[in-house]
């Protein structure tokens, strides 16, 4: 496998956020980890008064298959914004402020969705170890349902950069939980999936829920817990932190 086929697939599993600011702070953070790399030097070249082109073949390939970018002018547009690049005589160069967030944790905002039979413990594990990495994670503890109840718990879910949804054996018996799961499906969140307690979305019994939820939560970047061990636990609790680019 070549090095840009090893960066592509490792950073597939890193969902992108949908919050705008997250958003192009990570496309700059990976345009840094690509220049590290030497898989390209500029971001994009200026021919003529026309629009801006990728500089190589593999920065085309990183903005197409990664990031869906067919228009680099807004996104470079961005990146100036936010002080990530700028335009040399020819090129269009990053900044030092890019190269920068390779030694940042970004403090994402993070909604944890869980069913408290099934998974308060870990609900409250995973919280622990995302504050601990100055990510700004959620977890709903209130005891009592209502109207504000739910439309405060829809606005998070709708303002969070990721939302985390634990899956115990019978969380999707929680109407409330699958809710959860479509207002994040609603708002283009970028969701993780973590799978645990013997949980399997393909058995049958999950036919009520719908597809929507469905294919939100068995897609490739689930996390699974294979091990019913502390071991286990602990190797999913990892996995979870390097979908954002923390290495404990």
């Amino acid at each position: 496998m070549c090095d840009l086929e090893e960066f592509l697939e490792e950073r597939s599993k890193i969902p992108i956020p949908k919050g705008d600011a997250a958003r192009v702070k990570l496309l700059a953070k990976e345009l840094a980890m690509g220049y590290d790399k030497s898989l390209w030097q500029q971001i994009g070249e200026w021919v003529g008064s026309g629009a801006p082109h990728p500089t190589n073949s593999c920065l085309r390939r990183n903005f197409n298959s990664r990031w869906h970018i067919w228009n680099l002018g807004d996104s470079l547009d961005r990146l100036r914004h936010h002080g990530f690049s700028t335009v040399g005589q020819i090129h269009e160069e990053l900044t030092q402020a890019a190269f920068d967030l390779l030694e940042e944790t970004e403090p994402y905002t993070i909604f944890i969705s869980y069913r408290r039979l099934d998974s308060s413990a870990l609900a409250l594990l995973v919280l622990a170890r995302l504050k601990e990495h100055d990510l700004v994670p959620f977890v709903d503890m209130a005891l009592e349902a209502g109207g504000k109840w739910h439309a405060d718990l829809e606005a998070r879910v709708k303002d969070c950069d990721y939302f985390i949804i634990l899956l115990g054996k019978d969380t999707l018996s929680s109407d409330m939980t699958v809710r959860e799961i479509r207002w994040a499906v609603e708002n283009d969140r970028a969701i993780i999936p973590l799978w645990h307690s013997g949980f399997d979305i393909g058995d049958g019994k999950w036919a009520n829920v719908g597809e929507t939820v469905k294919d939100a939560i068995q897609q490739t970047n689930a996390i699974r817990v294979a091990d019913e061990s502390a071991s286990g636990y602990n190797s999913a609790i990892v996995e979870l932190l390097g979908r954002f680019d923390i290495m404990p």
